[in-house]
Order: structure tokens, then C-alpha cells, then sequence
């Protein structure tokens, strides 16, 4: 039922070539006629045929041809994590069917008030489920998965079981940071949003281009020693080849848990010795706390009370700093839209002299650009107070 096709003229992002996956590859190489010959078909009788059918068809980032709703129809949709529903979130709140994420008061407070009706719906990260029941009660018409990092097979294969269980389209589009522009504009085009979802991609194209340019003018005896700090006593943390730390390796802080991903690949909250930390001393700590997406305990709380950490030079010059992260962590949890504003507090922490920016304001603009919510200062002063 599903086409593949050749899908090599979207990615461009910004200082990133892409190239086919390998199921893309087999894909585009079983229907590279067939594709070809109807591609300019399908662009000739695609307004005819939604006016018609009530339908649309689309290509998303792993090359598939998939049936969507005509955009005068679609009216419910879905996500399978987090991540996505915060991309859905930025442009069309008022087609989300539910929530994904389980809100706290905290949380909502920088939220538009609808956000706190919206029923939980369950998600497939961290093994979880979404509630297929509530997805037919709903009467949703389209399901999104929008990753982090470019699409992986597990990524592929949910969507299609998830598709097949429920018979309702499961859309996969890449989030990663360089080719932001590109995933706003598939996303926005997947959901008749094309003026707002451009708006948003030149923003955070932008964005990504000032930080990229600022932090790669730092010279190499000034870079910024990080560790991560998560879990209730700051022992775990994300290595280089996890797609938590992505925030901090944009923002050219060097992770000092880096030795552990030769073990660890890209495991997600990989356990550290203390003595570990103690040889690696860096220069800045960076904990998630508890007020944040996935309700974490309080690590920066212990680690500058703890006898155990009281020798790390971080802990002795008052270098530790709690991310913020209402509503959502800046640099993590979920890994997606956040992140935007999460590069720009790294960059200005680790190198104030050559990312010298007002983050109240940066604040400011980025809540009211993409989560439709207008701070005054002293709200965009306690947000970053962590």
C-alpha cells in the first residue's frame, strides 16, 4: 500500500548533506521509474485530487508515499512522544487530540490554558504505549514521529506496527538540529501551516547558524569542560554518542564523560562512578532537576551539599547549574524544538564573551515565537533561575 520514493530533495539544512538511508536506498531503488514518471502527475492533479478525495499525499523522511487528510479536513492528530508533540505543539495546538507528557502545575503555568484539558494519551518512548482505544475515540486522523537525530530503524518500525494496528497514517520526519528548517516546513506542510511553520524555521535556522558561528571563534585552550549531571545524586549522565548531549556538543562544551561512550554507545543515562568524576573535574556541572519535563530529583541540591563532591573545583567556585526547564528542559527531555534555546544559555555559560546575548530576552522571544505565551521579565528571570 505504502509507495517508496526518492525523498533527496528536502534534507538540505544548514551545513548538512544527507544521504539515503539504507531502507531508503532499497526503496528508491525498486521504484526509482515508477517515481520519476509520477512525480510531476501527482504534483499536476494533487489540488484536484484533495478536493475530490478529501486526501493527500506526501513524502515523508524515510521516502514513504503516505495518504494524509486534505488540510480543510484534518481536524485530530497525535504523536508518538514528547518530542513530536512539542514540534505539533508550536504550530497547530488546536488539533491535538491529547497529551503524551503528564503536566505539572509548574509546567502549565508557561503553557496556554487549553494545554491543561488535554488528556494523556500515552507515548512509545522509554518503552512505553500509546492508548489505541483513545485514539479511535478521538477520531484521530494522522500520528506523528519526529526524532531527535535522523531516523533509525526502531523509529521505522513502530510507526509501521503502530500504523498497522490502528489503520491511522504514522508520519516520520527527521528533527535533528541542522536540518530544523527542513522538518518545520515538511511538518507545517503535513498540517496546512505552511506561513507559521516557515516563520519558525528561519527562527531556529537562525539560531543554530549565530551559535554554530559564535562558539566555532573559541579557541581550543578555552573550551568549557561539562559534566551532565542526572538521577537523584547526579551519577548518571549522556555520553557524546547519546542524543541528550547533542544540545552541549552544538554549544562546543567538551562533555567530560566523553572516555565512558566507548563502553556505553549511546545508551541513555549512563551510570558514573564518583571517583570518576573526581578525575575528570570539570570545570562546569549541569544537573536536571525535579521541576523539569521528567520530574528528576533534585541533583543540584545534593551535589552542593554532599561531602562527596565538596573537592570538585565546579562545587568549590560555584560553578554547578541547575537547567532550566519549564516548561521543558532547555537542553533535554524532550530532545527536540527546546533544544533551540537550550544551544543559546550553553553558549552564553560557556563563552559569555563570544555569545554575549540578554537570555531574559532570548527567553522572552522564544516562549512567545514558539510557545504562544508572553513572559515579562521577572517570568523569564524565574525560568532561568532553575
Amino acid at each position: 500500500m505504502l509507495e517508496f520514493m526518492d525523498n533527496l530533495g528536502r534534507k538540505q539544512g544548514p551545513g548538512h548533506a544527507r544521504g539515503l538511508s539504507r531502507r531508503q536506498f532499497v526503496g528508491l531503488a525498486a521504484t526509482a521509474g515508477a517515481g520519476l514518471l509520477g512525480a510531476s502527475a501527482l504534483s499536476g492533479c494533487s489540488r484536484v485530487s484533495e478536493l475530490i478525495t478529501g486526501k493527500r499525499e506526501l513524502i515523508d523522511d524515510v521516502g514513504r508515499l503516505v495518504s494524509l487528510p486534505a488540510t480543510g479536513v484534518l481536524n485530530s492528530i497525535y504523536f508518538t512522544s514528547p518530542l513530536a508533540q512539542v514540534f505539533c505543539f508550536t504550530l497547530a495546538p488546536e488539533l491535538l487530540a491529547g497529551t503524551s507528557i503528564l503536566f505539572n502545575p509548574e509546567q502549565l503555568e508557561f503553557l496556554p490554558e487549553e494545554t491543561g484539558s488535554l488528556e494523556y494519551m500515552g507515548s512509545l518512548s522509554r518503552g512505553g504505549s500509546v492508548n489505541t482505544d483513545m485514539l479511535k475515540t478521538r477520531k484521530v486522523q494522522v500520528i506523528f514521529s519526529i526524532s531527535g537525530t535522523d531516523l533509525t530503524d526502531v523509529n521505522i518500525e513502530q510507526a509501521l506496527a503502530l500504523e498497522k494496528q490502528t489503520g491511522i497514517p504514522v508520519f516520520l520526519i527527521d528533527g535533528s538540529f541542522d536540518v530544523i528548517g527542513d522538518t518545520y516546513r515538511l511538518l507545517g506542510k503535513s498540517l496546512g501551516r505552511e506561513d507559521r511553520a516557515e516563520g519558525l524555521a528561519s527562527f531556529c535556522e537562525e539560531i543554530y547558524q549565530r551559535v554554530t558561528d559564535a562558539v566555532a571563534a573559541v579557541p581550543e585552550h578555552e573550551l568549557v569542560s561539562y559534566y551532565y549531571a542526572e538521577g537523584p545524586e547526579g551519577l548518571f549522565t549522556e555520553t557524546d554518542a547519546s542524543q541528550h548531549s547533542l544540545a552541549f556538543k552544538v554549544a562546543r562544551g567538551v562533555n567530560a564523560a566523553a572516555p565512558l561512550g566507548e563502553v556505553s554507545g549511546t545508551q541513555v543515562m549512563t551510570p558514573v562512578e564518583i571517583e570518576k568524576l573526581r578525575d575528570w573535574d570539570p570545570d562546569i556541572i549541569i544537573t536536571a532537576d525535579s521541576h523539569g519535563f521528567n520530574g528528576m530529583a533534585n541533583a543540584y541540591g545534593f551535589i552542593t551539599a554532599a561531602s562527596a563532591y565538596a573537592d570538585l573545583r565546579a562545587v568549590k567556585d560555584g560553578n554547578v547549574v541547575s537547567m532550566p526547564s519549564l516548561p521543558f528542559a532547555f537542553c533535554d527531555y524532550p530532545p527536540g524544538l527546546n533544544r533551540f534555546l537550550g544551544i543559546q544559555w550553553l553558549a552564553n555559560l560557556f563563552y559569555p564573551s563570544y555569545y554575549d546575548v540578554d537570555m531574559v530576552e532570548v527567553v522572552r522571544e522564544f516562549y512567545a515565537k514558539c510557545y504562544w505565551r508572553t513572559l515579562d521579565r521577572e517570568q523569564a528571570l524565574r525560568i532561568l533561575a532553575g
